[in-house]
């Protein structure tokens, strides 16, 4: 459960991509971009988690970038410079492009809500919910059917483009995102000390909700009379975890956000606790791992 937010985060932006499907000019190809973007999420998560557990162990931190900075780091070794700029440099890239990819979304609902723009998304349903003409020839008029469909994709593809270049608009939507992300810049500055724990609660709250447990729940909504019980089943099982999940994660990683613990003052103790992950109680709680030895012949302060 302490791993859901991060998790969803993670995971969410390959679900949020099918927001930008209608202003893809080949939405066809967005069931593959996903795919390929959930597996390759996992691909990369397995590898980060084998590698570092396997030479650190519990004494793994909640961000790697964290354990390769200062001189000499948390665990005790001082990692190369030029790695360490290089690897912050990657984490940058990343997060640029994540963020305009999962914000997305939010500017252009808000620019339809405050703006009135894009509102010729809603000759949408008209053309793809339109009432199935008897014909002789059905062959004939799916294809007519997909024609236009395509066709529809296309020009509505351009009239997005062409909504930011009328007169007054750019300046009013320009605004409008500079707003968004100074809120979420001050947000992060807010609350920079607890990365983490604002990462954990923003997946298991906003993204948990959007990207996994409402557009399941459209999807029973919509297509429930179609889907077979056992589909049927697993969905209603996978929105119950989730909620729960979201849940519980959101509880504990609110806490320490809106109340966090009273700032120890003076020096920290040389038997203070250093890693959580660890079993309570045991010495890779407080020393660095060095060998197997020095822990398994450890005394307990309490017991001293």
């Amino acid at each position: 459960a302490s791993v859901f937010g991060s998790l969803a985060l993670a995971y969410g932006a390959g679900i949020v991509i099918p927001s930008l499907q209608r202003e893809h000019s080949q939405p066809e190809r967005m069931p593959r971009v996903i795919f390929f973007t959930l597996g390759m999420i996992s691909v990369l998560f397995m590898a980060v988690a084998i590698s570092g557990v396997s030479v650190v162990g519990c004494q793994i931190p909640g961000n790697l970038l964290f354990s390769i900075a200062g001189a000499p780091t948390k665990l005790g070794f001082t990692a190369n410079r030029g790695g360490v700029i290089l690897a912050n440099l990657f984490m940058q890239l990343h997060v640029t492009i994540a963020f305009g990819i999962i914000i997305n979304p939010a500017f252009y609902i808000l620019e339809r809500l405050l703006l009135g723009l894009h509102r010729h998304l809603d000759t949408i349903q008209e053309i793809e919910g339109g009432d199935f003409q008897a014909n002789d020839t059905p062959n004939a008029e799916d294809k007519t059917i997909e024609t236009s469909l395509n066709k529809h994709d296309s020009d509505e593809h351009d009239l997005d483009s062409k909504t930011y270049r009328q007169p007054g608009v750019y300046p009013k939507v320009a605004a409008l995102r500079t707003v968004v992300v100074s809120g979420t810049v001050a947000v992060a500055c807010l609350w920079k000390d607890r990365l983490l724990d604002l990462v954990d609660f923003t997946g298991a709250s906003c993204i948990a909700m959007c990207c996994m447990i409402l557009p399941m729940v459209f999807y029973l909504k919509h297509f429930g009379n179609k889907v077979g019980k056992l589909e049927k089943v697993w969905a209603v099982f996978a929105i119950s975890m989730s909620l729960f999940l979201g849940g519980y994660e959101t509880y504990q990683k609110g806490k320490p956000l809106f109340n966090p613990p009273a700032a120890t003052t003076g020096p920290v103790a040389w038997d203070a606790v250093k890693f959580n992950f660890c079993p309570p109680g045991s010495s890779y709680t407080r020393m660095v791992y060095t060998n197997l030895s020095y822990h398994e012949n450890f005394n307990s302060p309490s017991s001293l």
